[in-house]
């Protein structure tokens, strides 16, 4: 870690305050005058228009600091050393604030395609940054820096190790060093405009308000040298100079006014102004309607452009910056895993109201976008859940209705059951074992997100720690939130599965499917669900905890719970929630009776037993389930269970 010892003396020292630059910067234009480039970003001005549209666009962007937990979710590290560090880079009497910091930067490579931090530290408090002037900066090396080299007017060089300054450089074809002032390539065009301003400046300050010739006619008596004298100093003084603007000449002996002066149409100056600032903006690849060159310019084209301008113009400017960042300045902190920073161009680039909202109902209603990716791209945090979830092919799987394939009354498929009975006449079988399937495939994925979530969360609190710094149990798992996080999640499926199975049934009878009456029962029996599977994961995750080798051991508890336990869980579910559907189709259709039907080929030996029977509808078959899969029965009863029930009048 780069510590400056003298960081103490410099920023008190008087002779910091007074540095002055060893090594001009120039650009020679016409007529020998040369000018640094500081001088030109001061005296040009298209080149300070565009340097500080760049500095500002930039500099009023947010630059925050990351984690990022997995592909598609990451976390705002607000508290993180490096976040604090850029919200301000250095104590508050030196009055530098994070806009500041990064408009010097921007604004440095704008003019030298160089810019320097110097890394401090004051007395025991945090690292801070402090901003160095380019041109009192020297960078020495050959393929690579070396060594950086400053000089205060009292002449006493300072150097400086690579690791003590951050450097950011543009591309020099000559140099891979230090980065090529963006002026050297305009160095004719600057040239071009310095001779134009020079010529305006004198025109003006001459007050030639006049411009041209006297002619005396032919036959006028020669004039003595008192006479020409006299005559200029009266013209001069009566018609030359501000205050004489527009006066009317009264000229003697015949004498006739013949212009001499070019006018700014013909001398293009105009024009010459115009083009001088577009070459300046082509150089920075600003689009010229952004720096006040309307010629062309129409409301939609410069919509575009300014979407152009945070994608295609200060992308690649944010991403210099933000990569260097990452380069030179994170390693000097020892969390660092895992994190980034990046700048908000989410707030230029986020459109009107209605054009969000329009976008993301579009995204998330939904095709292609889980709504935890949208409010990735808003920069929020993930909400996981049914957050994380497409709607695929069952179609709007939240909202109940599924798609005009999958709703369609579907004809139940007469089939005979291993006991030889065939499907009674009237009889309605509600099974649908392409549909189950689907069903079973999206719990799947549901819950192995949930356990990858689950495994993310308990490896990030467990880290590198050896096996006697592990975390506690009460720590290392977050019950209460896990509870709510899959209890949500199952709310939602187990609506759209029973919805589903319970309004195929009542189509078939020709009625109206209720939903509201079954609410409260999935809403208690997902959040038992939730609690009991999370209830398992802690206690497995407790018996890793005193393996001889826990970190084999929590993670062989997440591998089996995606390997063995979402299938099982998976298929249980279903089983239990689309016979609760049909059962409640069955109920609300005015059904009586219900009928065991075994559908795998090894059941177990009292589901074999049942395969045929039939009971009442609201009776329970002999081993006291209401119906296959009931979230009452024991888990012997329920586990890998595949069966369903045919309904009857």
């Amino acid at each position: 870690m780069a510590i400056v010892q003298s960081a103490g003396r410099i920023l008190t020292d008087e002779s910091y305050r007074n540095w002055y630059p060893t090594t001009l910067r120039s650009v020679r234009l016409y007529d020998n005058f040369v000018f640094d480039y500081a001088a030109l970003y001061r005296l040009q001005p298209n080149v300070r228009v565009c340097v500080d549209f760049l500095a500002r666009n930039i500099a009023q962007l947010g630059l925050h600091v990351f984690r990022r937990v997995d592909d598609s979710d990451r976390e705002r590290l607000r508290d993180h050393p490096l976040a604090q560090l850029i919200k301000q880079p250095l104590p508050a009497e030196f009055k530098v604030t994070r806009y500041r910091l990064i408009e010097s930067l921007v604004a440095d490579l704008g003019i030298y395609f160089n810019a320097f931090w110097l890394k401090l530290r004051i007395d025991d408090r945090p690292l801070r940054l402090l901003r160095l002037p380019p041109e009192l900066v020297e960078v020495h090396g050959g393929l690579v820096p070396t060594s950086y080299r400053l000089t205060t007017s009292s002449g006493e060089p300072k150097t400086y190790r690579p690791d003590q300054i951050v450097h950011f450089r543009g591309h020099n074809s000559e140099s891979s060093i230090k980065g090529l002032s963006p002026l050297e390539t305009l160095r004719r065009i600057l040239a071009e405009e310095h001779a134009a301003g020079d010529y305006r400046e004198n025109f003006w300050r001459n007050a030639a308000r006049m411009g041209g010739l006297l002619e005396r006619p032919a036959g006028a008596p020669e004039w003595s040298e008192t006479a020409r004298e006299r005559f200029r100093s009266e013209f001069k003084a009566l018609y030359s100079g501000g205050e004489n603007s527009g006066e009317t000449a009264i000229l003697e002996e015949g004498m006739t006014w013949k212009p001499m002066t070019f006018n700014a149409q013909e001398s293009e100056y105009l024009a010459g102004r115009r083009l001088t600032r577009e070459e300046v903006a082509r150089a920075y690849h600003i689009p010229p309607p952004m720096v006040g060159i309307l010629d062309h310019a129409t409301f939609s084209n410069i919509t575009e452009q300014t979407k152009m301008l945070y994608r295609d113009t200060l992308g690649p400017w944010l991403a210099m910056v933000e990569a260097d960042i990452e380069l030179q300045l994170l390693p000097e902190f020892e969390d660092s895993n895992a994190v980034y920073v990046e700048f908000n161009i989410n707030e230029k680039l986020q459109g009107s109201f209605e054009e969000q909202v329009k976008s993301l109902q579009s995204a998330v209603g939904r095709p292609w976008m889980t709504p935890d990716e949208a409010r990735a791209r808003l920069n929020l945090p993930a909400i996981g859940g049914d957050a994380e979830l497409l709607a695929t092919p069952l179609n709007v799987l939240i909202g109940g209705q599924a798609s005009p394939r999958d709703s369609a009354p579907l004809k139940a498929t007469a089939r005979p059951v291993p006991n030889g009975k065939a499907k009674g006449e009237g009889e309605i079988d509600p099974t649908q074992p392409e549909l189950r399937k689907r069903h079973i495939e999206r719990w799947s994925q549901l819950l192995a997100r949930t356990f990858e979530r689950q495994r993310a969360a308990v490896m990030s609190k467990v880290g590198d720690k050896s096996a006697k710094n592990l975390p506690e149990i009460n720590v290392l798992w977050d019950f209460e939130r896990w509870n709510d996080e899959l209890a949500t999640d199952l709310f939602a499926l187990s609506q759209m599965t029973a919805f589903e199975f319970g309004r195929y049934v009542t189509e078939q009878l020709g009625d109206e499917f209720s939903e509201e009456r079954m609410l409260e029962w999935l809403m208690e029996s997902s959040r038992i669900a939730a609690e009991n599977t999370n209830l398992t994961t802690m206690r497995e995750l407790e018996e890793a905890l005193l393996d001889t080798s826990p970190l084999d051991a929590i993670k062989r508890v997440f591998t089996l719970a995606i390997g063995v336990r979402v299938a099982s869980l998976a298929l249980r579910w279903v089983t239990g929630y689309a016979n609760f559907g049909a059962y409640e189709g069955a109920r609300q259709g005015g059904m009586t009776s219900k009928t065991w039907q075994v559908n795998s080929k090894n059941p177990r030996a009292t589901h074999s037993a049942l395969d045929g029977v039939t009971v009442g509808i609201r009776e329970t078959f002999a081993n006291g389930l209401r119906w296959p899969g009931d979230s009452r029965g024991p888990v012997e009863e329920v586990a890998d269970c595949q069966c369903s029930v045919r309904f009857g009048r």
